[in-house]
């Protein structure tokens, strides 16, 4: 009963947002028997993933285009108790996944791996690079990619700056005004409005010694504060980064399902998992109209067929490919 159509439907709605348990309970419903457990579903779920080609290997069968523009992010993520971090490399413009790796840290060797594993695939054609500022991050790009631009993202300076300020529930006219000075400096409309804005927060700064949030708020605008503007020098470069915190959140999401994991050799099976099906899924609520129900795969120029279970077609098609 358990055919490899029934496992890789089970696969494809448990990566499409449903719990292990659900999953089980629907196929018992569709069979009226007891046909799984959660604890064999997870089992013939873990044994596909070993017999489905790996991420590169699906890069190097479909061949997508890169744009030259990428995003590197961590998103944290438990096993056994402990912290891991996901490490991604993401293509802005296509939204695909480009490479990923487990980590311990967020750390300049570690971001070292991600993009070496991937240089040959985006080095002929670097635009730039967006990012939250991690320091071991920023040294990778730049050991790699010297000339590189990198933009960090403004949204994240702004979080972090609402860390130190409360700026949803302000409480006293100083910080009223110190939420509308950092706000002329991180959306401002130019760089030289950039860089007066910070200026002008500093002279305020100095007349309010006292407030020593205000101090440290000078000091988190100050750092990097030139990878902020990078934007301005490159027209086609965000200020946000918004779209791999979104992507992050989906990841984060379906391994919560599984409560962490168990086994070190089940975390790469299963973020195998979650890592194709995103390059598989379409976009069907994209606000952009030349994204909306296209794939991260088809936006990067694969030509594919409507597929409506990406597992299927990859094992059938993968192994015809290399037959």
């Amino acid at each position: 009963m358990f055919t490899r159509s029934v496992i890789a439907q089970a696969i494809f709605m448990y990566l499409r947002g449903m719990s292990l348990n659900s999953t089980a309970a629907i196929f018992r419903s569709w069979y009226d028997t007891d046909i799984f457990s959660k604890v064999t579903l997870i089992k013939h779920i873990e044994e596909y993933a070993e017999q489905i080609p790996d991420h590169f290997q699906v890069t190097a069968w479909l061949k997508p285009r890169r744009s030259g523009y990428y995003a590197l992010d961590g998103t944290w993520l438990k096993y056994r108790g402990r912290d891991i971090v996901l490490l991604i490399l993401f293509d802005v413009k296509t939204l695909d996944v480009v490479n990923w790796r487990i980590a311990l840290e967020e750390s300049r060797e570690s971001y070292n791996k991600l993009l070496v594993d991937a240089y040959s695939e985006i080095n002929t054609n670097i635009k730039g690079f967006f990012c939250d500022g991690d320091p071991g991050l920023l040294k990778a790009i730049k050991d790699l990619f010297s000339k590189a631009p990198i933009q960090l993202c403004v949204f994240h300076k702004y979080c972090r700056a609402g860390q130190l300020i409360p700026f949803k529930r302000i409480k006293n006219d100083i910080d009223r005004e110190i939420k509308k000075k950092v706000e002329a400096v991180l959306f401002a409309k130019s760089k030289e409005e950039a860089v007066a804005g910070l200026d002008d927060l500093k002279r305020y700064a100095r007349e309010h010694q006292k407030y020593d949030k205000l101090q440290k708020l000078i000091g988190v605008l100050k750092r990097n504060f030139h990878l902020l503007l990078t934007h301005f020098d490159n027209k086609e470069m965000s200020p946000y980064n918004n779209i791999l915190e979104g992507f992050n959140y989906i990841v984060k999401r379906k391994t919560n399902l599984m409560k962490g994991f168990k086994k070190p050799i089940n975390i790469n099976r299963w973020l195998k998992l979650i890592m194709l099906d995103w390059r598989f899924h379409y976009l069907t609520e994209s606000q952009f109209g030349n994204r909306r129900n296209k794939s991260p795969l088809e936006l990067a120029g694969c030509e594919l067929p409507r597929i409506h279970n990406w597992i299927k077609f990859i094992y059938k098609n993968y192994r015809k490919k290399s037959t």
